[in-house]
């Protein structure tokens, strides 16, 4: 599971948010070409690309909601298993193929938004390449200007770059710009239900606020009404309940 990572000069409401079919599947070819020549074993798997840009809450979701689309539409495509395809999902009439790959407005604003993608095939080979693209992709993951700007002008959004990353690049990255927020504790549970969702995670987030994660649910105990407020809002963006201590599940 990877994505690439756009970052818009200037942040706001999207001319676009989704691609018609036949734009989604000139930059996925173009995407897959440019990945293949990075790594040649990419050649034999099949490439799922979706033209949309999400907020990265929208992406970073227990179960991988998007990704799981993903594989849920390449199930569906009838196609010859012993070759490889690249399969690019876009709009029809301003709407996707799948409820689950529609952008939520509301979350957009942000000036890094993601288009995930996706690799499917045999074991073996999947495990090869996703862990080199665990080990080259942070570093030497910058899309090429030309398709960077064919990305924007696509979109109608001035880019300032783009960058392939995997889902383990983008919770780092996540991670990072939560502790720049002084949510660092926040991130910590959010974490856990992306990564570890059969764990527990407990965290306080200030000196009268606990939150604790168990099968799927946060509970938080003590804290004022705002910052109740403030968190039920960061974890409902990543499809994540907030539950107070004294409501029943």
């Amino acid at each position: 599971m990877a994505l690439i990572a756009v970052e818009c000069e200037i942040p706001g409401v999207l001319p676009r948010t989704t691609l018609e079919r036949g734009t989604s599947g000139i930059l996925a070819d173009a995407v897959a070409h440019e990945l293949a020549a990075q790594v040649a074993e990419m050649r034999v798997l099949d490439f799922v690309f979706v033209g949309a840009l999400y907020d990265q809450a929208q992406l970073l979701r227990p179960g991988w909601p998007l990704h799981a689309a993903l594989t849920d539409a390449l199930d569906r495509l009838p196609r010859d298993p012993q070759a490889s395809h690249v399969v690019a999902l876009g709009s029809h009439e301003g709407r996707l193929p799948l409820s689950a790959l529609e952008p939520e407005r509301d979350l957009l604003g942000s000036p890094m938004l993601v288009m995930p993608w996706l690799l499917a095939g045999p074991a073996e080979v999947i495990g090869a390449v996703g862990q080199q693209l665990e080990r080259e992709l942070l570093d030497s993951g910058l899309i090429g200007a030309e398709l960077a700007l064919a990305l924007g002008e696509a979109f109608g959004v001035k880019t300032a770059h783009a960058r392939h990353m995997t889902t383990l690049d983008l919770c780092a990255l996540a991670c990072a710009q939560y502790e720049h927020a002084g949510l660092g504790a926040i991130w910590q549970v959010i974490e856990t239900a992306l990564l570890r969702p059969g764990q527990t995670q407990t965290v306080r987030l200030d000196d009268s606020c606990d939150l604790r994660y168990a099968e799927g649910v946060v509970r938080c105990e003590g804290g004022d009404r705002r910052r109740i407020t403030q968190t039920r809002a960061i974890l409902a963006a990543h499809g994540i309940d907030l539950l107070e201590a004294d409501v029943p599940a």
